[in-house]
């Protein structure tokens, strides 16, 4: 499974089972020559597999910030921009918004009239000024703590709270300090501002009056309650057994949930979505959980539409051609990397530099790319950064101006013995190194991690977990854990990834040296800039061996040759970024 990284990469230079009826619906086509729209017989459903089922409704908390909510949130959820195989896109059926200032930065939002929830309920300033309240950082009962869990501040800490009044359409964003990324800000899902204050025992009438007095005065007393709510309230039964009740959940995309059993989510279309260029073509659009050994055959047996194997190899590929003309291919790099972060927290097997050193030694990196990276790309190679990939034109030059991340390129057993005893271990260094239970090929991986690290003086202890992701962020729950990070294309948002009090910082890493190079990051607008301080925090980052990089991921998506519309994203969003779009025909 791959974790959404609220992350910055800049772009690559080139990443109950059952069929839909048939039936006759809208999905016209525009030919080149005019607007004429034609009618086709298109089926009345689309199944997708994913990896691992959706665990919430809210992806944006630091527990549910993953790829896979991702691809169910495209659909059901709408924001000002969005990730697009081009980069950061504008969603103007949902707003607008322009930047009215530079002293201080000020961007002016203004959302659709026409824009409002699947229930009914306008979508307007106590949803932004919720969402504004849950990732900013600025609501608690004293400064830096925060009573919302959101995966990341970036960017929101840096803003004054917005101003307005119940129901606006228009709102200003104003920065205390500029923010590279500031265009970006508004991306991911806006949560339901009346749900959650009716679950917090806040009154919901005069459009959410009571909240916004509420988050205004900062009172922490009547907003907890709300807070537990958005921390954890739109979580789904553990294996995805059931939704929430329908008045939880309501949409504000073209697809809406509507129900769910062992692992299956069903979307139907929204029929109060008041967009054009983003309404549903299909009726209904089908997520079913399947393991990635499962997902080819499930794709040949007319089980599912497309898949997305969260880690491919060269069967997974193999078996693709080998069903033939009825499955279409589709593969090129992504926005992400396989990684492994180490725990160095006050009582982690990583606290010690040293320790992080023998470990990143004994890796068999170039091994692991050899037998399962280059047959999926052959331009594949070991990836020494983790801001910049090998495909990326930036990279061999900030690849040269950190040095500290070339020390690791090849095994050094005898080396990773030195430094263990160096550090006083006389005994096997145990180590839970803990993966997705559902892939194949992490569970490989760690077989080759364990060959070679355990002759070094480490006892690597394979950890395969199916809720791996639900305890990145609990203590003690593993010693290393082996995943990889979703890139957006940004330039600062990787900053809770690495910042001493970062939210997605799983292995509790401290260098304040690194802290300030990220806050120059964050407001920095210049691109060269960026790179050189970027170059700096590389440099600290394979010295201090914050983690131990694998390599750039490249993606494979197959689909029934009848689906039509599927577009490879390289981004954290996914596959079904455009969804919405796909028809299948019968």
């Amino acid at each position: 499974m791959r974790t959404k990284r609220t992350a910055a990469l800049a772009a690559l230079s080139v990443g109950a089972l059952f069929l839909g009826a048939c039936g006759s619906a809208g999905g016209g086509t525009e030919s080149e020559g005019g607007s004429e729209e034609t009618t086709e017989n298109i089926a009345s459903t689309i199944n997708i597999a994913i990896s691992q089922a959706p665990d919430a409704y809210n992806s944006s908390t630091a527990n549910t910030n993953s790829t896979y909510n991702s691809y169910v949130d495209n659909l059901v959820h709408s924001n000002f921009v969005e990730y697009s195989p081009n980069g950061v896109i504008h969603d103007e059926e949902f707003g607008t918004f322009e930047k009215t200032s530079d002293d201080p930065l000020t961007v002016h939002y203004k959302i659709n009239e026409d824009a409002k929830w699947s229930d009914g309920t306008p979508i307007d300033f106590d949803d932004m000024l919720l969402n504004w309240a849950a990732f900013s950082g600025q609501v608690g009962p004293a400064e830096g703590e925060n009573i919302f869990q959101p995966s990341s501040t970036n960017g929101f800490s840096q803003t004054k709270m917005l101003e307005g009044e119940a129901g606006d359409k228009e709102f200003d964003m104003v920065f205390e300090t500029p923010y590279a990324d500031w265009e970006a800000l508004m991306i991911g899902p806006i949560m339901p501002a009346h749900v959650a204050a009716e679950k917090g025992g806040l009154a919901t009438d005069n459009d959410g009056e009571a909240l916004i007095k509420a988050i205004q005065d900062k009172d922490v007393a009547a907003l907890t309650p709300l807070a537990e709510f958005w921390n954890t309230g739109w979580n789904y039964e553990a294996d995805l057994t059931k939704l929430p009740d329908a008045e939880m959940i309501p949409s504000s995309g073209p697809y809406m949930l509507d129900n769910a059993t062992d692992g299956t989510l069903t979307l139907k279309r929204n029929e109060n979505y008041w967009g054009e260029e983003r309404k549903g073509k299909t009726d209904t659009i089908v997520f079913k959980t399947i393991a990635d050994t499962e997902a080819v055959q499930a794709l040949e047996n007319g089980e599912v539409d497309i898949i997305e194997p969260s880690g491919p190899t060269v069967d997974t590929k193999t078996a693709i051609q080998n069903i033939g003309e009825t499955v279409e291919m589709l593969t090129g790099p992504e926005l992400t990397f396989s990684h492994i972060d180490l725990d160095q927290s006050e009582n982690g097997v990583f606290k010690d530099l040293a320790v992080r050193q023998a470990f990143a030694k004994c890796v068999p990196r170039e091994d692991i790319v050899e037998k399962f990276a280059k047959p999926i790309d052959e331009n594949a190679t070991v990836d020494n950064l983790r801001e910049y990939q090998p495909g990326q034109e930036e990279y061999e030059e900030v690849l040269e101006g950190a040095p500290s991340a070339s020390e690791y390129d090849e095994v050094d057993i005898d080396g990773a013995k030195k430094l263990l005893a160096d550090a006083g271990k006389t005994e096997p260094v145990s180590v839970r190194l803990m993966f997705s239970s559902t892939s194949q090929l992490r569970a490989d991986i760690v077989t080759l991690i364990k060959t070679s690290c355990d002759q070094a003086g480490f006892n690597i202890v394979p950890t395969p977990d199916p809720k791996w992701s639900a305890k990145l962020a609990e203590p003690g729950a593993w010693d290393a854990i082996l995943f990889a990070w979703a890139g957006s294309g940004l330039a600062a948002s990787a900053q809770s990834i690495y910042v001493s009090d970062g939210e997605q910082n799983y292995g509790k890493f401290a260098n304040a040296e690194l802290d300030k190079l990220w806050d120059q990051i964050a407001t920095s607008t210049d691109e060269e800039e960026v790179k050189e301080l970027k170059t700096k925090a590389e440099e600290i980052l394979a010295a201090e061996v914050y983690n131990v990089v694998l390599y750039a991921n490249s993606g494979v998506v197959a689909h029934s040759s009848k689906l039509e519309n599927v577009e490879l994203n390289p981004s954290q969003n996914g596959i079904t970024w455009n969804a919405y779009k796909w028809t299948k025909q019968v």
